[in-house]
């Protein structure tokens, strides 16, 4: 994913260098949504991290009782 982001970063700036607009937009709507991507993968990885430990707490009560 991250490599993708790169490759539209690198279609951006070819874009603007070689003056093609229509190249440019779509890179950035591209690099736009790879980027919404990686931010909300990176938040459902720190909710998997939370809510495992919030299953093993309540494992640990529950075999504890």
């Amino acid at each position: 994913m991250l490599i993708a982001t790169v490759l539209g970063l690198v279609a951006l700036i070819a874009g603007l260098a070689l003056g093609w607009p229509v190249l440019v937009l779509l890179s950035i709507i591209f690099t736009v949504v790879q980027m919404v991507m990686l931010a909300a993968k990176t938040a459902v990885e720190r909710n998997d991290v939370k809510m495992s430990a919030k299953l093993a707490a309540k494992e640990a009560r529950r075999r504890g009782m």
